[in-house]
């Protein structure tokens, strides 16, 4: 392929399909949907047939037209009516004048046939003369056609060669006739526009130029005749010549404008007209743009004409259709013109007449718009078409004849539209057959498009499109007579939507497929081109575009694996591209011979290898490597050249080989020293470059982490790490010591960032809760203050404006934004809560609450109402700290052992102060414990202040500390007064300080047992820290030295016990300080006057020998030297008198024994203070006077601070840990009664369930004031069905009242619990349900003890209530573990039990007798009393807060709501008058509502009394299922919500059944029983459904007698076969009510199949009763006895067999008598009769079972089988041959009224009620009485006997009479 060929293939557009699998599913889902659109058409087309008639096309017959002359016919015309004018031409010979009647003949057509007529009709003198005339004047006249244009008729003469050389005849069609009119008409005859659309011809500004010039067509179609042929272009692209059609012209040098174009777009058809320059014939074209295709169509040439709805074109061969369907018709017909369109009269069928003036043939087209097609082209030389559509047609003969063949065919082109006798009421036939006709083309042309093989670009845009239109179009095509055909449509649409979505995405692909083609297609014309311009001097030249060449094959070898790429291009490139690199290999070859050619590789490499000296940076190295790489690279494709090429001479090969692979020797050698280098290189740089990376890495951890303010940036910056380390690892990857260091630092950013994230989520949790915690105290604060208003108004301002209420809403608004959606819904939903609520409690204190907040009223009693919240406290009760909860008797004991040990602390009431410490002692020791620390301000700053900056100074501290109870004004200035004389002698006393022991302990042991090394290395070490303290001030102590020295005197005391481990610290303290500052022991002032006294007394009482002797031999023993002189200075210091020097005997007995003192030392300041005018007051402070001891005050509050506190805060923390678990343990929450929001206080509640709520409690509670009663009794039972609220009222009421509600739940406890003791429960839940009822016996007080669903409960365990509920008010009951009997006698206890006995558990609903008489039983779901209105109303008023239009009236007056519910049911507004304002909208909209809720409420009610009245009723006496669903107002609320103002009536009704649809599904078993139920209250049952729940019922009776009787009772078994035989004569009865009607008289059919099968079986029942044996013989009275009953019930066995022969004889009798007089003979009397009889029979049969003895005493089975089987045989047989009545004719007169089938209904009843009583023990109380009573004693029964034994003894008793005869 050359490359101008390849070029032109490649821009040759690929026309665009779906994929393969693609669109096989949708091809054959469209074929699938097609089919059954094609099914729904026939099927409409098949009932327009019906409904308008229809006329095919078809042949009828053929017959001859007889000339008087041997002719030629030339043409044929009805004229008028069925007569039509034949015209011909005769060969007249030698004749001189031409008549009439030589060319015209005049036929009748009837009956299919010809007859011939006179010419009369032609007679005209005129005609006759203008006639004679022509043939006269003008001698080749012939005769051509006729022609009807109008109301006029052409006769057309040819005179001349010409056709054109014509003369005419005019006829009038007036009335009925011809009128001539005259001979000069000749213009008159025109044949009609030829083309149904003009040609435009083309010019100068449709020309586009470039260097395939052409011409634009509606810039659709691109036309040129240049360049050697006539080329059809669809892309306006100049670049190339190539189009869809190409066709030769005859001249190949014409320019651009020679040709005449002509064109004509008619919608998406363009018709070209095309003559090319010097041509003689114009070229046709038909171009569709929807399918992009053009075809050679030269029929246009003659006459073109436009098919109805844009179907397409027709010419005089053949048509065109949009769809692209085209057919020629295959004849020599040419220059045919158009004549004439003909349509039918209900638009379906067109008849295109086209007609040839030369030869006078004719062409009928005719097309159908629903076939879309030509089915039967019809060729003729002339026809006629008769009103009745009927169309005959002649061919022209050869030779001319007498006789000419005409062939007669209907048509559907009547003049009038044809109809059937269908009745014009149907639907079709208002709309029209033409329209229908219409839409059925255009379903027809869908199913085209669906049906086609090919796909074009917009076929599904099309079918989408007219989908579209049709279903737009035609409104009653959705219509249900039309079996869904808009559903058809529907779906085409939708998977034609599929495609288009398919077929653009496979555009899409091919597009790109074709550009990347041409994007190879240039990229291989520049190669090429640049190959032609290079000369090849160098190697470099040929490696260069040989390297060009394969790279660009490589790209087109890899576009075939381009989806839809034109492979054919794709290997014709690749050819040539193959064909270039072959062909320029062999010039390299050629030119390698050549010694000269590797010589710029050669110095290339040279030029290489002087470079590696110079490389001093890695990037250096790389380069140089790259220019190797690249330089082996080029040999190594010469390598591949040479040896893909064939060289003849072997040896050239080898030296190119050669010399290559000595230059591939360099650049290796190269290549190893480049890498060599760069790894030298690399280690230097690589490491300075790693660090930078790291460090850089590094820093971006820190800046990302700072940018992480949530979880999910987190992520993201971790990702971005990931990504930065993933690359550096990359770049060092040949650098294994960086690998660690990169995954070290991966794990600790991943570490780092994974912190942060669960930092940040704790934080946000933290933050919801924190925001819930405190969201908690503001709802707690909005709720108390809500219910201290007083109107609802300022209840809604409180809540739309205060800040508290704006603060929880941002609290929502955050928790919202932390995304915590479910804690915000929360606290928005507890807000509104608040807000009802508040309305709602403000309601019941106007409507409820008298004399006081503290007062309510129900009915007529009024009660106290606790306001004491329930909580738990700890309270000391008998001398045991006990858990207390509030408003009870409740105590119970604390065990916690961590509790008990605090009890130091239980009579502490603050943590700042207890009996020995003041409060305001506590606040200056901390003030002046942090003065010291000297972090803000020092004990001497603190000193130079005035009294108000220290006052302040005190009241800043303890601001923080409100824990601790400070009082301003009290307490801080208390304090400091305190700490005024504290810091005063602080600052004095220096050192001393200290404790007199501290500073003793101190040193005694750095005198006498400090080593002296020891003591010279702390001794060097504290003055130098003494030095550097002077240079550089600071701290003033070394904690690390105090620590040291503070372990050296711990081990002092440890081993010497001679002072308190408590020294220790400040002990160490006081010897860092002291030996620091290395000026002497201090010495306090009462030391120094204790010592001084103490040598004074000894030298008065000379005893200082004495003193002094003792010691004496203690040198060598410090410790005992110590103890003995500290006695002597015990013993003195108490001689004193004086306590307060008691703390100073360790500082004696230290200055005795150390001889330190030292009067240069003591310091002067006293250690206490008498402080006055003290504002506290504590045991400590006297007559508003404090002493204050420094050294006492220190030690007692440092064990105040170390061991009071922390203890007194553990206390605090226990506290409240016991507090919190015994909540939980006691779920106190539980306790709390809690309105529900949706509760209303109705009517009903208020004048009904209140005051009679209110009679019970005050029984039980006592009511308030004067009037209480002290013998406090009774319970309150409430019982009603599920879902009215029995437990939302009691709550509501112990709310209110303040009682603590605790809720038993009853079904939880279950049946299996009989007692209180929770150990003795059988699962959890039942034992912390007892749990909770022994805890409410336990509180004792202020409590309601709930029981609910008792109806699961035990009667035994509710027995164990009886006590409670009488005047004792006693019970018994177990907690922890220990049996207790509660006495609540004058206790503020009220006792509720509630229960539902109507649910299918309600069967174990047996309350004990006892506990009944106790209690008041009310009915929440029944009417009270005469309040039913009240009870209907309560219905809408609960159901008021669940929708939402009505859920505004739940803040309203009651009285607003009362008169809404009035307005809904009366529809009168004369007497509204609404408290509140409303709009007129409103009102609208609510009374909208309320009249749809009334409806509701009207199903609901009749559904409350049919579950109730059902649940009553006991299971024997039942005629129908259960019925189960319930109206509650629980199902109230449901409806509420789904009902809105724009719902009509049956669309509310819709929405109840829907509603109990739902319900009953929860019935399992029983739904289907319980919807029919409903229908047939409501009288919705269909016929069907109807049918169904009369079977239903049967079905239930019928196993309601069966279920009674025991099987083995032979009684029982007879009873049911009975049973049988009555449905059998219930069968006949039901026939004849549905068949026998008085307007028919039709065959009554009676079906007596089940009363013959019945009777049969009763023989073998009675036979089978026989069977058992029983023990010894029988006498013969017996059975003779048995023998008699046998007998009887055999006559009546007989008596029915007559009446049932009777009965056959009448019917046949009277059916004959009828069928003769025609008249009724047996009337409904008669037959009423004859039941009777039947009646009487079955009545006899009873009383005969009655007497029959025990089966066991029947020994006659043989007897009775053979007697009653011979009876039965003919009974049989003769019901067999009623059943041939089967055909028969029955009187239609006939009614009967059912009367004899109940008779014998209630008879049935009778025999099963009888069986049913005992049927088990009638055997046995048979035996009993033959035990009892000799057959043949008198006896009597025993007197103490049953009555119902005694019953049936002496029923018994007269059959054991008669077996005594």
């Amino acid at each position: 392929m050359s490359e101008e060929d390849a070029e032109q293939t490649v821009s040759a557009e690929v026309k665009p399909t779906l994929e393969g699998g693609t669109y096989e599913i949708i091809r054959q889902r469209l074929l699938n949907q097609a089919s059954e659109l094609k099914n729904k058409v026939q099927q409409l087309d098949e009932l327009r047939k019906s409904v308008f008639g229809s006329v095919p096309m078809s042949l009828k017959k053929a017959e001859r037209i007889t000339t008087e002359h041997n002719c030629i016919p030339r043409d044929m015309i009805r004229a008028v009516g069925d007569t039509f004018i034949f015209g011909y031409n005769v060969q007249f010979g030698l004749k001189t004048s031409v008549q009439i009647s030589d060319v015209f003949a005049i036929f009748d057509y009837k009956d299919e046939t010809f007859h011939p007529l006179d010419l009369k009709a032609l007679k005209s003198g005129q005609f006759e003369q203008d006639f004679a005339n022509l043939y006269k004047y003008y001698k080749e006249t012939k005769f051509v056609k006729f022609s009807q244009i109008g109301p006029f008729l052409f006769m057309v003469f040819r005179v001349g060669k010409n056709v054109t050389d014509i003369k005419t005849f005019k006829w009038a069609i007036q009335n009925g006739e011809l009128h001539y009119i005259d001979n000069r008409s000749d213009h008159e005859f025109v044949f009609p526009d030829q083309y149904q659309f003009e040609w435009v011809r083309t010019h100068r500004d449709l020309h586009r130029f470039g260097e395939h010039p052409h011409v634009s067509i509606e810039d659709i179609v691109f036309v040129e005749c240049i360049g050697g042929d006539l080329t059809i272009k669809i892309e306006d692209n100049t670049d190339s010549g190539s189009g869809i059609l190409s066709e030769e012209v005859e001249f190949k040098d014409q320019t651009l404008d020679d040709a005449e174009i002509f064109f004509a777009k008619i919608g998406q058809i363009i018709l070209l007209k095309i003559r090319p320059f010097q041509e003689k014939e114009f070229r046709y074209f038909v171009y569709n743009n929807k399918l992009r295709e053009v075809h050679r169509f030269d029929a246009l040439k003659d006459a073109c004409c436009i098919l109805p709805e844009g179907h397409g074109l027709i010419v005089p061969n053949g048509y065109y259709l949009i769809n692209g369907e085209i057919k020629i018709f295959d004849n020599d017909l040419t220059e045919m013109m158009f004549e004439r369109m003909v349509s039918s009269p209900n638009g379906e069928d067109y008849m295109y007449v086209f007609y040839n003036r030369i030869k006078g043939d004719y062409t009928i087209l005719p097309y159908n718009i629903i076939s879309q097609n030509v089915d039967n082209p019809i060729y003729c030389n002339g026809f006629s078409l008769f009103k009745n559509g009927e169309l005959t047609y002649f061919r022209m003969d050869e030779e001319p004849q007498k006789h000419h063949v005409a062939q007669i065919w209907q048509t559907p082109f009547t003049l009038e539209e044809v109809n059937s006798e269908t009745s014009k009421d149907h639907f079709l036939y208002q709309i029209g057959n033409r329209d229908v006709v219409r839409c059925m083309a255009e379903c027809s042309e869908i199913l085209n498009l669906a049906t086609r093989d090919s796909t074009y670009d917009e076929l599904y845009i099309d079918l989408v499109k007219r989908s579209s239109d049709v279903v737009e179009s035609y409104f009653w095509i959705d219509n249900d007579g039309l079996n869904g055909i808009v559903d058809s449509l529907n779906q085409i649409k939708e998977t034609a939507g599929q495609a288009i979505d398919e077929f653009n995405k496979v555009n899409r692909l091919k597009k790109e497929a074709i550009e990347r083609l041409k994007a190879v297609e240039i990229k291989t014309k520049e190669i090429f081109e640049e190959i032609r311009r290079s000369e090849f001097t160098l190697i470099d030249d040929y490696v260069s575009r040989l390297a060009e060449l394969r790279k660009v094959r490589g790209e087109i070898i890899s576009l075939r694996d381009v989806p839809y790429i034109n492979l054919e291009a794709v290997n014709n490139f690749e050819k040539t591209v193959s064909n270039k690199t072959l062909e320029l290999s062999e010039s390299c070859v050629e030119f390698l011979l050549k010694e000269e050619s590797l010589n710029p590789y050669r110095n290339h490499v040279a030029q290489l290898k002087d470079s590696l000296g110079n490389i001093t940076k890695v990037t250096e190295g790389n380069e140089l490597v790259e220019n190797v790489s690249e330089a082996g690279n080029e040999l190594e494709m010469l390598i591949d050249i040479v040896n893909n090429l064939k060289i003849e001479d072997s040896t050239q090969a080898t030296r190119i080989i050669d010399q290559i692979t000595e230059i591939f020797t360099s650049i290796n050698q190269l290549k190893v020293a480049a890498n060599k280098k760069i790894k030298e290189l690399h280690g230097v740089e690589g490491k300075a470059q790693f660090a930078a990376q790291i460090r850089l890495i590094s820093q971006s951890v820190v800046s990302f982490l700072d940018l992480c303010d949530s979880p999910e940036k987190c992520d993201e910056y971790l990702n971005k790490l990931m990504v930065q380390l993933e690359e550096l690892e990359g770049s060092f990857a040949d650098f294994d010591e960086f690998i660690v260091e990169i995954s070290d630092k991966r794990t600790e950013a991943y570490e780092a960032f994974e912190a942060r994230k669960l930092s940040l989520i704790e934080s946000r949790n933290k933050k919801a809760v924190s925001l819930v915690s405190s969201a908690e105290r503001i709802l707690k604060v909005i709720s108390n203050r809500v219910e201290g208003f007083d109107s609802i108004n300022d209840i809604n301002g409180y809540l739309a404006a205060d800040l508290m209420v704006e603060k929880i809403r941002g609290i929502i608004d955050n928790l919202n934004s932390l995304g915590d959606s479910v804690k915000a819904d929360d606290i928005q939903g507890r807000l509104k809560t608040i807000q009802q609520d508040g309305i709602r409690q403000l309601k019941d204190k106007k409507e409820l609450f008298q004399d006081g907040e503290n007062i309510i009223r129900f009915g007529k009693h009024k009660f106290s109402v606790n306001t004491q919240d329930l909580d738990l406290t700890i309270l000391s009760h008998d001398g045991e700290m006990c858990l207390h909860l509030t408003g009870t008797k409740f105590f119970s004991r604390i065990k916690d052992p961590e509790f008990l040990e605090t009890k130091d602390a239980w009579g502490q009431d603050v943590i700042s102060e207890n009996s020995d410490v003041y409060r305001s002692e506590y606040l200056a020791y901390q003030v002046l414990f942090w003065l010291e620390q000297g972090s803000s301000i020092s004990i001497e700053e603190f000193l130079k202040l005035n009294d108000a900056e220290k006052l302040k100074t005190i009241q800043d501290f303890m601001a923080p500390l409100y824990a601790e109870s400070y009082t301003k004004g009290i307490h801080d200035q208390d304090t400091l007064k305190i700490l005024e004389a504290l810091t005063t002698i602080y600052k004095a006393q220096k050192l001393a300080r200290y404790s007199p022991a501290v500073r003793a302990c101190s040193l005694v042991y750095w005198h006498l047992f400090c080593p002296s090394e020891l003591k010279s290395l702390w001794q060097a070490k504290l003055e130098a820290f003494q030095e550097k303290h002077t240079l550089f001030p600071g701290l003033k102590l070394n904690t690390l030295y105090v620590d040291e020295i503070e372990k050296l005197i711990s081990d002092f005391i440890e081993e010497e016990k001679i002072f308190c481990q408590s020294l220790t610290r400040e002990s160490a303290e006081y010897l860092f300080h002291e030996i620091a500052n290395g000026k002497g022991q201090v010495i306090s002032k009462e030391g120094a006057e204790l010592l001084n006294g103490f040598n004074a007394h000894l030298k008065k009482i000379n005893k200082e020998l004495n003193y002094e002797k003792s010691i004496k031999p203690l040198e060598n023993y410090p410790r005992n030297k110590y103890l003995v002189i500290r006695d002597w200075a015990s013993g003195f210091i108490r001689s004193t008198g004086n306590e307060e020097l008691i703390q100073y005997e360790e500082e004696l007995t230290s200055l005795l024994l150390l001889n330190h003192y030292d009067t240069r030392f003591i310091v002067n300041e006293s250690n206490s203070k008498e402080l006055t005018n003290m504002a506290g007051s504590h045991q400590v402070i006297v007559d508003d006077c404090y002493h204050l001891d420094f050294h006492k005050f220190q030690n007692k509050l440092k064990f105040f601070a170390n061991q009071s506190v922390p203890k007194y805060a553990k206390y605090l923390e226990l506290k409240s840990k016991v507090i919190e678990e015994g909540r939980k343990d006691l779920r106190l929450t539980e306790f709390q009664p809690k309105v529900l929001t949706s509760f209303v206080r109705n009517k009903l509640i208020n004048e009904v369930f209140l005051p009679v709520i209110g009679d019970n409690l005050a029984k039980q509670l006592g009511a308030a004031g004067d009037s209480k009663r002290t013998d406090l009794m009774g319970l309150l039972l409430l019982i009603s069905p599920p879902g009215y609220g029995k437990t939302t009222l009691m709550e509501y009421i112990a709310n209110r009242m303040g009682l603590i509600f605790m809720k038993i739940n009853g079904p939880t406890v279950g049946h299996e619990v009989t007692s209180l003791d929770p150990s003795e429960a059988g699962n959890a839940g039942a034992r912390e349900e007892v749990q909770k009822l022994n805890l409410a016996l336990e509180m004792g007080d202020n409590v309601m003890i709930y029981l609910d669903d008792i109806q699961h409960c035990n009667p035994e365990f509710l027995q164990k209530f009886i006590s409670l509920c009488d005047a004792q008010r006693k019970i018994e009951g177990v907690w922890e573990g220990r049996p207790r009997t509660y006495d609540l006698k004058g206790r503020k206890v009220a006792v509720v039990m509630a229960g539902n006995p109507y649910t299918e558990s309600g069967e174990k609903f047996k309350i004990p007798d006892m506990l009944s008489n106790r209690a008041d039983t009310y009915n929440l779901g029944d009417v009270v009393g005469g309040n039913a209105n009240a009870f209907k109303a309560s219905y809408i008023e609960n159901a008021v807060t669940s929708n939402p239009v009505l859920q505004q009236l739940s803040n309203k007056s009651q009285k607003d709501i009362q008169t809404f519910i009035e307005i809904g049911e009366t529809g009168s507004r004369e007497a509204a008058n609404f408290e509140s304002n409303y709009s007129v909208a409103e009102i609208n909209e609510i009374v909208s509502v309320m009249q749809k809720m009334v409806i509701v409420r009207n199903f609901l009610l009749d559904v409350n009394l049919e579950y109730i009245r059902s649940a009553a009723m006991a299971d024997e006496f039942r005629t129908e299922p259960r019925f189960q669903l319930q109206g509650s107002y629980r199902n109230m609320n449901r409806l509420a919500e789904k009902i809105l103002p724009i719902l009509n009536d049956q669309e509310v009704d819709d929405l109840v059944i829907d509603h109990y649809k739902s319900e009953s599904q929860t019935l399992t078993t029983g739904a289907e029983a319980n919807l029919l139920k409903f229908k047939e209250m409501f009288s919705l049952l269909s016929q069907e459904e109807e049918d169904r729940w009369n079977e239903i019922k049967k079905t239930f009776k019928q196993n309601q007698l069966l279920g009674s009787a025991d099987q083995s009772d032979p009684v029982g078994r007879v009873v049911a076969q009975l049973t049988s035989f009555q449905e059998g004569l219930g069968s006949i009865q039901t026939t004849l009510e549905k068949r026998l009607t008085p307007k028919k008289t039709k065959d009554l059919s009676i079906d007596l199949n089940p009363l013959v099968e019945q009777l049969g079986c009763i023989g073998e029942k009675l036979a089978s009763s026989m069977t058992n044996n029983f023990e010894g013989n029988l006498k013969k009275n017996e059975q003779q006895v048995s023998l008699e009953l046998t007998s009887e019930i055999n006559n009546k066995f007989e008596l029915i067999k007559k009446e049932i022969l009777n009965l056959k004889d009448d019917i046949r009798d009277a059916n004959k008598e009828q069928k003769n007089s025609g008249q009724p003979i047996l009337q409904s009397s008669e037959v009423e009769a004859k039941f009777k009889k039947l009646n009487d029979g079955l009545t006899n049969i009873k009383s005969e079972i009655e007497k029959f003895p025990n089966d066991e005493l029947g020994k006659f089975k043989d007897e009775f089988e053979n007697q009653l089987n011979t009876k039965l045989e003919p009974i049989t047989k003769n019901i067999d041959e009623i059943k041939k009545l089967h055909q028969e004719e029955w009187p239609k007169e006939l009614e009967l009224k059912g009367q004899q089938v109940d008779k014998i209904e209630r008879l049935i009843m009778e025999i099963s009620s009888l069986v049913s009583q005992k049927p088990s023990s009638v055997p046995a109380i048979l035996r009993g009485l033959i035990n009892k009573y000799d057959l043949d004693s008198k006896g009597t029964p025993e007197k103490d006997a049953s009555s119902d034994q005694a019953k049936n003894d002496s029923k018994l008793k007269e059959v054991l009479e008669r077996f005594k005869k």
